[in-house]
């Protein structure tokens, strides 16, 4: 019943390896399944029992129940886990990938869920949705309606059916054609990748600018009320001021709290306001509001809600979103916005133990030239910027002390460019949030981490950000996740490649404790064209199957894979091996490395599954770095007094006008005034 055979004799010898495995005591982990060598066919495990790789099920419309994509699992030879695909399309691009067999062998035997009795339709958005549970078939013998009106949150819908009748009768109603399996497996699928992340992130930084010249136009308007002439304080002539129109607030110390019920511009010349402590100073509840020009300080200390329900222990609960939404949500700061969409803040300094800016309820914001000083420690403090689902632009902004420079949750599309985080929990701190740009940012001294993404989103990418002296530099979860350019010096972990499906390319690794860390136990994402120079360890991986680092003939750069008898290109490098992970540290390892019993532990490494579990290898080293300017910026003389770095992707990822304009300068920017703005305008 294999629908994927092979010959006789490979058969034979992946059996024999799985019984050698099996009798070493190796032990699957939970969610984990291992095929009993006797069977040619396992039969179907519960999808939950899958490790799941593909589009991500944290889709808002297949949360909220709207939607159901058609899910495969499929068993692999060398692997000990069942792998489950969300969506056909996922699966056969594996097939022909170039890095899934190596790394998983080939698959024994896979099956598709069926609709056949599930009521299959399509929503008002043309989802496709169907209900109850389903059965599994085998891939080959399903009949599939392709090209009709169905699609998932990823595309084009493939629907899987037991019977042609039920399939005939879903493309009678729907369109398409019903076609086998191998028409199926022949077919190109726009499938929703980390690359197409890649080619998005321009046209974000772009999407910035937009917005910042919106907000540009929102708050020019005519002035109608000055503070100490036409009104007595600032909040009574924020309620006498007309809409669209600008309240200007003379230099001084005004000790009161504001609220904002209108669209209105706030701006001042040197002006503080001083709450009493107790609460937020400033209130918006209005939308177009702009405020520029302030100082804030004497905010309350409440950081959330203490009488907001849930559940706070269980990180993917519903209870425990509800639980930060409103607990996060309910606390105090220099300003609050409720449900004010098209707020703009600009030219201000907030000093708080709390949030510095807090958005709720649709408060999207464009911020410039922000800067927050909170507490001396985190644990004392909250957020810089909190925002709940409201999405932000930030630039050119500063965050220094407290518990995370920028909280976001539910923020989709937000961007966060050319600004400051220094001594937070973390910097920039993203949860259930999308389609996102963390870009040419500038992190020093965070204690977990300088960028950090939690639970499942999908389409971020964190580019050009220089982190250094942190915990760790980039750790990113969730699906088809950008991840490059980046300048990662002297942290204890340079970043980890948690996301699934993702892509980890021209980031420069230098002088950390560890360069990198293989996490996902089934490894599904691209590591390639990365520079490891200096580490302590350049990489580790923990359980799961063999990562295989490179791009076709392309890999990354590990100093010391070129030492020895042989270069780089001649011998595959493992950063995972004892051997190979000391040849950049020790000399003698240089002679073990081409010693028989590392040659035969090679050879082991490459057909028994037990022996490369943990492990990672790069088929492809390069013989130099990709990024060596960059590198010698940390590394040379007087690296110890350059500012932070940042990688001209732009020039390289934009359309063919912006590149051939950006590469007319030089590829690397040292930043010498980033976050300095606030400073040189007395944000203190």
């Amino acid at each position: 019943m294999a629908v994927f055979a092979r010959d006789d004799d490979r058969s034979r010898r992946v059996r024999l390896a799985v019984a050698a495995v099996m009798a070493l005591g190796v032990v699957a982990t939970a969610g984990a399944f291992v095929a009993d060598p006797a069977e040619s066919a396992p039969d179907p495990v519960a999808y939950d029992d899958t490790t799941e790789l593909g589009l991500s099920a944290e889709g808002d419309e297949v949360m909220a129940g709207n939607a159901t994509i058609p899910r495969t699992q499929v068993f692999y030879s060398q692997l000990q886990y069942v792998v489950g695909y969300n969506g056909i399309g996922s699966f056969t691009a594996s097939l022909s990938d170039g890095r899934t067999e190596r790394q998983f062998g080939y698959p024994l035997v896979a099956y598709v869920e069926t609709f056949d009795h599930r009521n299959p339709e399509t929503t008002d958005d043309g989802l496709f949705a169907a209900t109850g549970a389903g059965g599994w078939t085998p891939v080959d013998a399903a009949y599939y309606v392709v090209g009709s009106d169905a699609h998932t949150p990823a595309g084009e819908a493939v629907i899987p059916f037991r019977s042609r009748a039920a399939a005939e009768s879903f493309a009678d109603a729907h369109g398409g054609g019903v076609v086998g399996w191998e028409s199926v497996r022949d077919r190109s699928f726009d499938v929703d990748s980390a690359a197409a992340v890649r080619s998005l992130a321009p046209g974000r930084w772009r999407a910035a600018d937009d917005r910042i010249a919106e907000a540009e136009r929102t708050a020019d308007r005519p002035v109608s009320v000055i503070v100490g002439e036409d009104a007595p304080s600032i909040d009574a002539a924020v309620a006498a001021a007309p809409s669209n129109s600008t309240v200007v607030v003379p230099e001084g110390v005004y000790h009161e709290t504001v609220t904002v019920n209108e669209s209105v511009t706030i701006t001042g010349d040197g002006a503080r306001i001083s709450g009493d402590g107790n609460g937020s100073v400033i209130t918006v509840r209005a939308a177009n509001v702009a405020i520029q020009g302030l100082r804030i300080d004497g905010v309350g200390n409440r950081t959330r809600d203490p009488e907001a329900a849930g559940d706070s222990g269980d990180g993917e609960s519903e209870a425990w979103d509800a639980y930060i939404q409103s607990g996060y949500g309910g606390g105090d700061a220099g300003i609050k916005a409720i449900d004010a969409p098209g707020l703009v803040v600009d030219d201000v300094a907030i000093e708080t133990n709390a949030s510095g800016l807090l958005l709720r309820e649709g408060s999207h914001a464009v911020v410039r030239d922000l800067r927050v000083d909170g507490s001396d420690t985190w644990q004392d403090g909250f957020m810089g910027l909190t925002g709940m689902e409201s999405r932000v632009t930030v630039t050119d902004s500063r965050f220094e002390g407290g518990r995370d420079g920028i909280y976001l949750h539910r923020a989709d599309g937000s961007i966060v460019r050319n600004s400051t985080f220094t001594n937070n929990r973390y910097g920039v701190h993203l949860m259930y949030t999308g389609d996102a740009l963390v870009a040419d940012n500038t992190v020093r001294n965070e204690l977990f981490a300088g960028v950090t993404v939690m639970t499942r989103p999908s389409g971020n990418a964190i580019v050009g950000n220089d982190v250094r002296d942190s915990g760790a530099g980039i750790q990113s979860s969730g699906t088809r996740t950008y991840v490059a350019y980046n300048t990662l010096v002297d942290n204890e972990l340079g970043f980890s490649t948690s996301a699934r499906g993702s892509l980890y390319e021209r980031n420069v690794v230098v002088g950390n404790e560890l360069g990198a860390r293989a996490t996902t136990i089934v490894p599904s994402s691209r590591v390639v064209a990365n520079d490891f120079v200096g580490n302590d360890d350049h990489a580790a991986a923990g359980a799961g199957a063999l990562r295989v680092w490179a791009d076709g003939d392309r890999g990354n750069y590990w100093e010391g894979a070129n030492v020895g008898p042989r270069s780089s290109d001649e011998r595959a490098y493992r950063p995972t091996s004892p051997v190979d992970a000391a040849l950049h540290r020790e000399a003698a390892a240089v002679t073990l490395r081409e010693s028989p019993a590392a040659v035969l532990l090679d050879r082991l490494r490459g057909t028994v599954p037990g022996a490369r579990s943990g492990s990672i290898i790069d088929p492809a080293p390069a013989s130099e770095p990709y990024a060596p300017e960059r590198i010698d910026a940390v590394t040379g003389p007087g690296s110890e007094r350059a500012g932070p770095l940042h990688a001209d992707w732009r020039a390289e990822l934009g359309p063919p006008d912006e590149r051939e304009a950006a590469h007319s300068n030089t590829t690397v920017r040292e930043s010498t005034n980033q976050g300095t703005t606030a400073e040189s305008r007395g944000h203190r």
